[in-house]
């Protein structure tokens, strides 16, 4: 399965949310080309998991596009920090919020 988002120069939440059920494998590409054109190229990408239980792997960096893949081992709210930097020296801190739901499970939480 595999997710994009696009960051741009006049998105205003840097948060970005997915749902997902207890053990998928996620790609997600952020493109950051609009933001990159008004800033600079970027140089580094750091996924970091803040909250939950979730693993990341295989993190690039292509043509401003920053992707990595995410492993959802727990159920609940998982989330997730992505901080690039620039070949200028800004910095951007962006936040992957995600929701997993344990299809096996029963919930009372109608329509999820």
């Amino acid at each position: 399965m595999s997710t994009t988002f696009v960051l741009t120069s006049k998105t205003r939440f840097d948060t970005f949310e997915d749902n997902v059920s207890l053990g998928d494998v996620v790609k997600y590409d952020i493109d950051c080309s609009p933001w990159a054109e008004d800033n600079a190229n970027i140089t580094t990408a750091t996924w970091s998991v803040e909250y939950g239980q979730a693993s990341i792997s295989s993190e690039t960096i292509t043509s401003n596009v920053v992707s990595a893949v995410v492993n959802y081992s727990q159920a609940g709210r998982m989330l997730i920090s992505i901080l690039i930097e620039t070949s200028g020296g800004l910095a951007k801190k962006m936040w992957l919020a995600s929701y997993v739901k344990d299809r096996q499970q029963p919930s009372d939480d109608y329509g999820a």
